[in-house]
């Protein structure tokens, strides 16, 4: 327990994804039901509810929840 991760020794914590609720992106993989998806340049590991997303749809993330990003399709 009296290990530090500090900065000072190569440890980053991990991005805050929250900033992601409910913006829109496009699946650059196929989720079935995880993939990739990118938002403003950036890729991002996502899932869905369960359902399958094909390739070159876009998307909009509805939860994050840590580093995990869930999206839907965008009718």
């Amino acid at each position: 327990l009296g290990t530090q991760l500090k900065k000072e020794k190569g440890y980053i914590a991990a991005a805050d994804k929250e900033l992601l609720l409910d913006k829109e992106g496009i699946a650059i993989t196929k989720l079935r039901p995880s993939g990739i998806i990118e938002i403003d340049g950036e890729k991002i590991d996502a899932v869905t509810s369960g359902e399958f997303i094909e390739k070159d749809v876009k998307v909009r993330v509805i939860k994050v929840e840590g580093m995990r990003v869930v999206v839907k399709k965008i009718d």
